[in-house]
């Protein structure tokens, strides 16, 4: 590519307003009862109200802000997003569960709906709000936990209240291809699927998860005749890795995606308000796999990560595409994922932004299917540079930032 070339391909990437990276906004429930009796799941509450923006606020987060800087036994989650270059706000009860309305919450307006534990049932209209939003693109990390785990004593529970979402709603039954299990387990297990699945909750761009830790939690069975896309990735300990004891997996219904866990557990910190119970499963057990199964499943749900690969065999790519940067900022590793439709010749080159390039980190033929290099940028020094994809015909290009 010349230099003419490259500044013309430059100035339609910096087009005023153009972002840096693609950041998503993450919502996180606080609707049902989450932080009712010996619960805490919400990102910031302030006394006895969850505000709809943390506090303090989330622009001054830095690197080395701590978990406790928001209180809330899910705050490190939101902070480690924040971290990653992504928003998120709380659902407060006032604001309600709504799609395609111009609530200033309305699920239209995010990428990603998290719901740990609800407590109590989902309305009708929030049924038909919560599906058609993952119908429509939205992504949906669904947790549950124990049976007969009622907080507030209205005769629901989180499986009660999951199951009767999928089972008795208006868009579609089972929607997502399972159903949760009515049963209490506590363990340390391993029963994880092979990391070389190259499945994106197991293996993706926040590390490989291994191990996971169960404190008083359930499991879902799981239906593909239903749902085809419907995978487990973590089961109980000494069951078969099949469609019965699956502890956490995913699925795809229309243009969206779901992550459903059956224990709370893994996903506190430690931190809440006075006199709850709390555990530090997010990076005080299992080695810390608990930060990166959640993780790597909320940037797969967002679509910041590719096409998930569920068996050894990778799903086919359907076009060419070139994804953004993970994560952006970055510093000094960045993971690039890319698509190839049919067979072809790919090169990947990084340049800087006087166009000088940087590195090639493929120039080779591809096969159809999906690829992710890193870019390790330990001997560069920060700034803006950019990366471009061609593949025959198919060319693409994207801006990173490297952040010190």
């Amino acid at each position: 590519m010349t230099k003419k070339q490259f500044l013309f391909l430059l100035t339609g990437l910096l087009v005023l307003g153009s972002p840096i990276f693609a950041q998503k906004k993450f919502l996180f429930d606080a609707t049902k009862a989450e932080t009712a009796g010996n619960a805490d799941w919400v990102i910031c509450e302030s006394g006895s109200t969850v505000p709809r923006y943390p506090t303090p606020d989330q622009s001054t987060v830095t690197q080395s802000t701590s978990e406790t800087y928001w209180t809330g036994a899910l705050s490190s989650w939101g902070i480690d997003l924040v971290k990653l270059g992504h928003k998120v706000e709380s659902l407060p009860s006032s604001a309600g569960i709504t799609y395609g309305t111009n609530n200033a919450q309305d699920l239209k307006n995010y990428d990603v709906f998290i719901v740990d534990e609800p407590n109590t049932a989902f309305t009708a209209a929030e049924k038909t709000a919560i599906l058609s939003f993952v119908q429509n693109g939205g992504g949906l990390f669904m947790i549950s936990d124990h049976n007969n785990s009622d907080r507030n004593s209205d005769g629901w529970d989180s499986p009660k209240a999951w199951n009767d979402l999928l089972t008795n709603n208006t868009v579609k039954a089972n929607p997502f291809g399972f159903s949760i299990d009515l049963i209490t387990f506590s363990e340390d297990g391993t029963n994880v699927l092979a990391s070389s699945s190259k499945d994106a909750l197991i293996n993706g761009p926040q590390g490989i998860v291994s191990n996971i830790k169960v404190s008083a939690g359930t499991t879902f069975t799981i239906n593909p005749a239903v749902n085809s896309s419907v995978r487990g990735v973590i089961w109980k300990m000494g069951a078969a890795q099949g469609n019965t004891s699956v502890l956490c997996g995913h699925a795809e219904f229309g243009q969206g995606r779901v992550v459903f866990i059956g224990d709370s557990s893994p996903a506190d910190d430690g931190t809440g308000a006075s006199g709850n119970s709390l555990y530090p499963g997010w990076a005080g057990e299992a080695n810390g796999d608990h930060r990166k199964l959640h993780l790597n499943g909320s940037l797969w749900l967002a679509k910041v990560t590719g096409v998930t690969t569920v068996t050894s065999e990778p799903i086919l790519a359907t076009s060419f595409s070139l994804n953004q940067n993970y994560p952006n900022p970055f510093n000094p590793t960045a993971v690039i994922s890319y698509q190839v439709s049919a067979s072809s010749p790919v090169i990947l080159k990084v340049y800087n932004m006087l166009g000088k390039e940087i590195s090639t980190l493929v120039n080779e033929n591809k096969a159809a299917g999906n690829y992710t290099v890193e870019f390790n940028a330990a001997n560069l020094p920060s700034g803006m540079y950019v990366y471009r994809l061609q593949a025959g015909s198919f060319s693409e290009t994207k801006k990173m930032v490297l952040l010190r």
